[in-house]
C-alpha cells in the first residue's frame, strides 16, 4: 500500500512543483538556504559598513563566509535537480526520435548521477582528512571539515535526486 502511495507521489509531481515527497525535501532545504544567503548578506555588509564608517571591519568576516558559501552550495544543488534547472543542452537531442532522446536522458542523467556520487565520496574522504590534519581557515581557525562534509552531502543527496526525477519522469 505505502509503496503505491510513493509511486503515485512521483507520478503526481513534476519537476518544479512541490508536493508530497518533494515538499518534505524542498521546505528544509530552501529554508537552510535561505538562511545562508541572508547570513552571508547580513555578513558582508555590515563588515562593509563597520570597516567604511569606523574603521572596525569585523574580525574574520571572510573565514564566516566561506563557511557559510560552502553550506549554500551544498543546499543549491539539490535544489537545481529538483527544479529542473540541471544544465543540459538538449539542442541537438531534441532532433532525435523519441526512443532515442529517452535512451540520451537516461545515460545523462546516470553519468550525472555517477558524478555527483564520485563527487560525494572525495569530498567525505576530504573532510576526513582535514579533520584528522585539523585544517582550519586562516585567521579565526574555524575547521574546514564542516565545508567538506556539507558539500558530500549535498553532492550525494543530488546524486539521488537525479536518478529519482529519472524514474519520475519515466512514469
Amino acid at each position: 500500500m505505502r509503496a503505491n502511495k510513493a509511486v503515485n507521489d512521483l507520478q503526481a509531481d513534476p519537476p518544479g512543483q512541490p508536493g508530497g515527497w518533494r515538499r518534505t525535501v524542498e521546505i528544509p532545504l530552501i529554508a537552510g538556504g535561505g538562511l545562508a544567503v541572508f547570513a552571508m548578506m547580513f555578513l558582508s555588509v555590515t563588515d562593509a559598513l563597520l570597516r567604511s564608517f569606523f574603521n572596525r571591519p569585523i574580525f574574520g568576516a571572510n573565514d564566516y563566509t566561506q563557511i557559510i558559501l560552502s553550506i549554500a552550495v551544498s543546499i543549491s544543488m539539490p535544489l537545481c535537480v529538483l527544479a529542473g534547472r540541471v544544465i543540459a543542452i538538449d539542442t541537438i537531442v531534441a532532433l532525435l526520435p523519441n526512443a532515442l532522446q529517452r535512451i540520451v536522458g537516461w545515460a545523462v542523467s546516470v553519468v550525472g548521477a555517477v558524478m555527483l556520487a564520485y563527487l560525494a565520496w572525495r569530498a567525505f574522504l576530504n573532510a576526513r582528512e582535514a579533520a584528522r590534519f585539523a585544517e582550519t581557515t586562516l585567521l579565526l581557525q574555524l575547521p574546514l571539515d564542516t565545508s567538506y562534509y556539507a558539500i558530500a552531502a549535498g553532492s550525494a543527496l543530488s546524486s539521488i535526486l537525479l536518478l529519482v526525477e529519472r524514474i519520475g519522469n519515466e512514469r
